[in-house]
């Protein structure tokens, strides 16, 4: 049972029941709430001191293992950028000695105007990023060791006492070449006689009818035949080391067994005598007898961008002259 409140009235000389005015009722109740919504922040506050809900274990945990993966790419980062380093250093070192000058610089076959690239990564999330990160420092990690092995092995190449940077047929062997008389390289190809795919073991070097040929490297001339069948009238030149370069199709030679001959030497003249299908030199280099690539040597007459051109040029042309 609630109890009333009375009061005396003075006017009527009698006790009255006491009823509170709106007002009164409204700041009770106001008083009570807020009373209330501090007691529950504050607990609130106290729970969440001491607990926490699913959801921020979540957090919690994905941010211990992003902080812990972040320090772990940035060491690794640190790791490959000293590699890139040292392999740039001794990259120099390799140019120098070869070619007497600086190495070409990368920004002219690495744009690094990517916006497009670059606003995916920051509309990507934190972990996506990291994780990509990771997963492009393995890589870098993989590349910059192959390229530390290849470079131990050129600076091995170099301290060879037998070795000479002119003995290495880096040029093109034919003056004034321009990268659109690229035509097919080492591989099988279609021949053009027989339409069908045959080994194709040089590069053809479309020219002119007459135009010079040079030697790619110094070297003794080791075989000269003047033929009409297969690769004509050619010249086979011995650098030392493994290495030999053929030049084929000729229509004159100035050259003979024995002879010395000096990088640059007007050795013959472009023709199409044998099996050649127009006037071209097909130009050959053999390690140890075996073919390569001629366009893998011929990094000291191209820029990086005409090099990358070339080779594409060079590999998918279908169809050899010869």
């Amino acid at each position: 049972m609630s109890r009333k409140l009375f009061v005396f009235n003075k006017e009527t000389g009698s006790f009255e029941e006491h009823r509170p005015s709106p007002g009164k009722v409204a700041a009770r109740v106001l008083r009570f709430l807020a009373g209330g919504i501090v007691a529950a922040a504050f607990f609130y506050t106290l729970f969440a001191l001491f607990y926490s809900n699913r959801q921020e274990k979540a957090l919690e945990q994905e941010n211990a293992y992003l902080q812990e993966h972040y320090a772990n790419l940035l060491e690794r980062s640190d790791m490959v950028d000293d590699v890139i380093e040292g392999l740039e250093a001794r990259d120099s070192k390799i140019y120098k000695d070869i070619f007497d000058a600086a190495p070409p610089d990368f920004d002219a076959v690495m744009p690094t105007d990517s916006p497009d690239v670059l606003e995916e990564y920051y509309s990507a999330g934190e972990a996506s990023l990291i994780e990509e990160s990771r997963q492009q420092l393995e890589r870098l990690a993989v590349s910059a060791a192959q390229v530390d092995r290849l470079i131990g092995a050129i600076g091995d190449r170099l301290a060879d006492e037998k070795f000479s940077r002119d003995n290495f047929p880096s040029v093109i062997p034919l003056r004034n070449f321009t990268l659109a008389a690229t035509g097919a390289t080492v591989g099988k190809k279609i021949n053009p006689f027989f339409k069908s795919m045959m080994q194709h073991n040089g590069i053809d070097l479309m020219a002119p009818y007459g135009t010079e040929v040079i030697a790619t490297a110094d070297g003794r001339v080791v075989d000269v035949l003047r033929q009409g069948k297969g690769l004509g009238n050619l010249v086979v030149i011995d650098h030392g080391s493994g290495l030999r370069t053929v030049y084929a199709h000729l229509s004159d030679i100035y050259v003979a067994i024995n002879q010395n001959v000096k990088r640059g030497r007007v050795i013959g003249k472009v023709g199409s005598s044998g099996a050649s299908f127009t006037a071209s030199l097909h130009y050959e280099v053999r390690k140890e007898g075996r073919a390569m690539d001629p366009v893998n040597y011929f990094f000291a007459s191209l820029s990086p961008s005409a090099y990358g051109e070339m080779l594409l040029v060079a590999n998918t042309t279908g169809q050899s002259l010869d």
